[in-house]
């Protein structure tokens, strides 16, 4: 572990892959100001990434369908931002799909679990967006989609923000399951305008109930039954064109948190 000296005074490490580790003693709060549970090693392990440099930290995995771009490409110009294409086939997500995914290292049963990301799609017709946890790395997945008014879960376990515009209302949706069974999925009533970028935050608790806010403004309501606590997960943001034409998702960054016990 490396060990820094913040200008207050405070001695912070950095785990093997650049990780904030936050000593004990050391309170998170939630976006509200409300202080999060903290573990019983009182310890908070952080991943951030801004995306600053010229190629992608290998903490990150980029698995793209057989119609889009290979790998994510860093724009530094923009000060640090990483680029997610999708494919322009019209096909599927095999086809069309992409994603950036880290690693399954973060369990809601350790406490405070948080997932933030600040990001923009180019276009937002015909497109599906996912960010948030999910419950594996070994595919190219969306692990929730919406048509018309109906929910379909591919994953067993994940939390997030899903935004599909199949769904009959183009807003942003609030969305868990659990051990394969569906939370109760909420609409935020949040549109989203196409290049306009939108800061996406869950907090998921010990018990699996999650928080969501956007742009810090809490939106919906609780959900419990959102995730299993004791299963393990990866940050996660999956984008697919629906349209023969290709979409962008440019990611300002990740913040991942929660305590290690």
């Amino acid at each position: 572990m490396q060990i820094l000296t913040s200008i207050h005074g405070r001695k912070l490490g950095l785990g093997p892959n650049g990780e904030l580790i936050v000593p004990s003693g050391v309170v998170m709060l939630g976006e509200d100001g409300s202080q999060l549970a903290v573990g019983t090693s009182g310890t908070m392990v952080r991943q951030f990434d801004d995306f600053i440099g010229p190629t992608l930290s290998t903490q990150w995995a980029v698995t793209a369908g057989s119609d889009s771009p290979a790998g994510g490409a860093i724009n530094a110009a923009n000060g640090g931002t990483l680029r997610l294409t999708t494919g322009d086939s019209n096909a599927s997500l095999a086809a069309d799909g992409i994603q950036v995914e880290g690693g399954l290292n973060w369990k809601a049963a350790n406490g405070s679990l948080v997932f933030e990301t600040r990001l923009l799609i180019s276009a937002v017709t015909a497109v599906q967006l996912y960010a948030g946890f999910t419950d594996q790395t070994a595919a190219l997945e969306m692990p929730v989609t919406l048509t018309t008014a109906t929910f379909s879960t591919v994953a067993t376990d994940a939390v997030g923000f899903l935004f599909d515009t199949n769904a009959t209302t183009k807003t942003i949706r609030l969305v868990g399951v659990a051990n394969d069974v569906d939370a109760t999925m909420q609409d935020s009533g949040n549109a989203w305008a196409a290049a306009t970028y939108i800061k996406l935050r869950v907090e998921v608790s010990t018990t699996g109930v999650a928080t969501f806010y956007i742009n810090g403004t809490p939106v919906g309501t609780s959900m419990s039954g959102a995730v299993t606590p004791t299963i393990a997960l990866t940050p996660v943001i999956a984008a697919r064109s629906l349209a023969a034409n290709s979409k962008t998702v440019d990611i300002d960054y990740i913040d991942v948190m929660s305590t290690r016990v």
